[in-house]
């Protein structure tokens, strides 16, 4: 019996090293494969999921954006006090630039049209609706990458409210929505916004992901 078991035993060889290091060989090749295969694949999702991100961060910026816009220049005392001779309501949206706007709202409703004054532009007023405090000037830019809001009297500086900004334009229309550079005559405003993910891979840097959003807005309080 241990002579069989020792002659069957003695019949069977092991790998030689040749076969050993091609084996090796196509394990790694494989190996490598599937490292790429994985790497792109967790690029792919990141740069998706960022993109995503980007998108929705940008669309909460510009929807809060459109939200001050559509209450700009409230008045309840102009239709009645500012008409004919006793003078003119004061601009929705003033400082107006390509790169930025102020809004003006009188929620004291204490502004004098004949005077042309009543717009707190240094602090916070009561708004008589609510008995809150508001700013009768909102203060949107951009300023290097950042979109900022700034509600004076409520706001020590601007906040942040969208970053990555790689482009913005504002443009501003009349009634008959020609572009006009006059603060009074201004009805709508359209809005266009660049910007890029925060966190995208570097693998990417030569052709970075965008993400765009165009908008536009009329001034429900100047309707003609």
């Amino acid at each position: 019996m241990r002579r069989t078991s020792a002659r069957r035993f003695g019949n069977q060889r092991g790998f030689t090293m040749v076969e050993l290091l091609v084996t090796t060989a196509i394990i790694g090749i494989v190996m490598s494969g599937l490292y790429v295969m994985l790497s792109s694949g967790e690029e792919s999702y990141l740069v998706g999921t960022n993109s995503a991100e980007a998108q929705q961060n940008l669309r909460l910026a510009v929807d809060r954006m459109i939200e001050d816009l559509r209450t700009a220049g409230y008045c309840p005392t102009c239709a009645t006090n500012c008409s004919g001779a006793a003078g003119s309501p004061f601009p929705a949206i003033t400082a107006q630039s390509a790169t930025g706007f102020t809004i003006q709202y009188d929620w004291d409703a204490n502004y004098n049209c004949a005077a042309g004054t009543g717009i707190n532009t240094t602090g916070s007023v009561t708004y008589l609706d609510t008995g809150t405090q508001r700013g009768e000037q909102i203060l949107w830019a951009i300023t290097g990458t950042n979109l900022t809001r700034r509600e004076i009297g409520i706001d020590a500086a601007p906040v942040v409210v969208a970053s990555g900004i790689v482009s913005a334009t504002f443009t501003y229309r009349d009634v008959n929505d020609n572009v006009t550079a006059t603060a009074a005559n201004i009805r709508r405003i359209v809005i266009s916004i660049t910007a890029q993910p925060q966190n995208q891979p570097a693998a990417t840097a030569e052709g970075k992901v965008l993400v765009s959003l165009q908008d536009s807005v009329r001034l429900r309080n100047r309707v003609q």
